[in-house]
Formats: structure tokens, C-alpha cells, sequence
């Protein structure tokens, strides 16, 4: 899952738990455009790990409230293109393994500054790391 020996130089594992998965991303329409951004990122991901270079630090905390010190992002969709035309993100939990590699976990899928009225993606990392939105 981490830096394991299979994965070229700068590149690391991401671990997708198959229930968090399902209600990050199976919410979302099943041909529509921010699925099939994730799905795309994740078969990438998994392929080939995320890029060292790719991966941002999230808040520790955030003006919304949102806590996620222990967090990196990767816009989605994947690529070089300026973060202001990628518009979602996977929240990536760091942990570290029994033998003391650095592991990332996906814990979060979502619109980077949604709409009004919708919860964006560090409103539902710091949901799945704290089991409340900032706000409650």
C-alpha cells in the first residue's frame, strides 16, 4: 500500500477501502462528470500510485472549521493542468504501518468549493475523520 518496491521512483500507493469508495463516489450519478473523473483517478492511481508532486497538504484547520492535519489532496481530474480547472479532489488520510512505512488511505471524494447548500470535499474528510461536519 505505501512505498512498496513495485512502484517507480516518486510514486506512492493509495489504499481504497471498497465501503468508503461506495459512498464517496456510488452517490454520485453514475455517468456524470465527477464520477467519471474519480473513477478515471483511481484507475490511474492504482496502475501506477499518485505522484509524490501531485499530492498537497491539506488545512490543518480550516476557515469552514474543518480539521485535517493528518491530510493530503490530489485535484482530480489527474494532470498538469492549474488546480482552477480541476474542481474536485481525493482527500488522502496519512498513516503509518506496523513496519513504519508511510501509508495513504482514501478517505474523501467530492467538489473542491462546491455550490451553496452542498458539502465540499474537506467538509466530508473531516466527517469521516471526526464522525460530524464542522458545523455540528
Amino acid at each position: 500500500m505505501a512505498t512498496s518496491g513495485r512502484r517507480p521512483s516518486g510514486r506512492l500507493d493509495v489504499s481504497f477501502d471498497a465501503d468508503v469508495w461506495s459512498q464517496e463516489v456510488e452517490r454520485l450519478r453514475a455517468r456524470g462528470p465527477m464520477r467519471a473523473a474519480a473513477e478515471r483517478a483511481r484507475g490511474e492511481i492504482a496502475a501506477d500510485g499518485v505522484l509524490r508532486t501531485a499530492l498537497r497538504a491539506c488545512r490543518a484547520e480550516g476557515d469552514d472549521g474543518t480539521r485535517l492535519a493528518r491530510c493530503l489532496k490530489v485535484y482530480v481530474p489527474l494532470g498538469d493542468r492549474p488546480a482552477s480547472e480541476r474542481p474536485y479532489a481525493m482527500v488522502l488520510e496519512v498513516v503509518v504501518a506496523r513496519d513504519g512505512a508511510m501509508m495513504l488511505r482514501f478517505i474523501a471524494y467530492g467538489a473542491r468549493h462546491p455550490q451553496a447548500g452542498t458539502r465540499s470535499v474537506y467538509e466530508r474528510a473531516h466527517k469521516r475523520l471526526h464522525g460530524r461536519y464542522p458545523d455540528q
